[in-house]
C-alpha cells in the first residue's frame, strides 16, 4: 500500500484493514469511544490528551493549581467552591459568623482572636484591668 498502513494491514493495493481502535485510509486516526471534552484530543485508542486546565480519562475534571484547601472543591479551572466555613480563592480564609468585633481577627472557622482589652467568642466583652466595685460593670 502506498501510502503505508500505519496501524493495520494492507489487504490489496491501496486498501488498509485497520487494527482495533484505529481508522482512516492509512489507519492513522485513533478512535476514542468517549468524546474528549473541553478541548482534549484523541491521541491514541481510547486515550485523551487534555489541555492544562482539565484532567481525567475524558478531560472532564477541572484543574485548580494550587489545589483547593479545607474541603473546597475545584468547580471549574482555577475556581474553588468552598465549604461554608472557609472563603477566598483557595478556601484558606476562615469564616466567623457573627463577625469578630473590636479589632478581633477570625483565626479559624467561628474562632476569634481578640485584640488587647477584649474577650469573648466575638470579642464583645471588655476586659477591665481593675475589678469594678459596688455592683459596677466593666465597659469599654
Amino acid at each position: 500500500c502506498s501510502p503505508a498502513c500505519v496501524n493495520g494491514a494492507c489487504n490489496s493495493p491501496g486498501v488498509c484493514t485497520c487494527s482495533g481502535g484505529w481508522s482512516g485510509s492509512t489507519c492513522a486516526t485513533p478512535i476514542c469511544t468517549s468524546v474528549c471534552a473541553n478541548g482534549g484530543t484523541c491521541s491514541a485508542p481510547n486515550t485523551c490528551t487534555c489541555t492544562s486546565s482539565w484532567t481525567g480519562a475524558t478531560c472532564a475534571t477541572p484543574v485548580c493549581s494550587p489545589v483547593c484547601s479545607n474541603g473546597g472543591t475545584c468547580s471549574s479551572p482555577g475556581t474553588c467552591t468552598c465549604t461554608s466555613s472557609w472563603t477566598g480563592s483557595r478556601c484558606t480564609t476562615p469564616v466567623c459568623s457573627p463577625a469578630c468585633a473590636n479589632g478581633g481577627t477570625c483565626s479559624a472557622p467561628n474562632t476569634c482572636t481578640c485584640a488587647s482589652g477584649w474577650t469573648g467568642a466575638t470579642c464583645t466583652t471588655p476586659v477591665c484591668s481593675t475589678a469594678c466595685s459596688n455592683g459596677g460593670t466593666c465597659s469599654a
